[in-house]
């Protein structure tokens, strides 16, 4: 196989997207910790605004370097996929039951990204070896 199939491509793209929107979250987070007034509870407020932002960005910058290494191949490009939808989707389930509803919009993308990674085409694209050339172009 030698074209990467569309289930992987619009894995990889799901991938870029989501670690760019993980960024934002980041970035979000981050900011709203620094313009946070302390009050009775503001060290914890705080605490818990940077270990959001810290954990997405850990979750973008995971989902942003597995989808760079989509071209390469591989079982644990795969796996890195699956474990980063898996992350992505629990961790809104979590937000959402534990914030607000609207934090949960990460499920859909998560779970969609774990079955885009799991189909057959997808697991025959990271199977392949990438470093040795399809059958049709060894020369003998």
């Amino acid at each position: 196989m030698t074209r990467m199939p569309g289930t992987a491509r619009y894995a990889r793209a799901l991938l870029i997207a989501l670690g760019l929107s993980g960024l934002v979250c980041a970035l979000r987070l981050t900011a709203a910790a620094a313009a946070f007034e302390s009050g009775a509870l503001g060290g914890l407020v705080l605490g818990m605004l940077l270990t959001a932002a810290a954990g997405c960005a850990v979750v973008a910058v995971a989902a942003l370097v597995v989808s760079a290494r989509f071209a390469e191949g591989g079982g644990a490009v795969r796996r890195g996929t699956v474990v980063v939808g898996w992350v992505i989707a629990l961790g809104s389930l979590g937000a959402g039951l534990a914030h607000h509803f609207a934090w949960s919009t990460g499920i859909a993308p998560g779970v969609l990204l774990v079955a885009l990674s799991s189909g057959e085409s997808a697991k025959e694209w990271f199977a392949r070896d990438a470093r040795r050339p399809p059958s049709d172009q060894v020369r003998p």
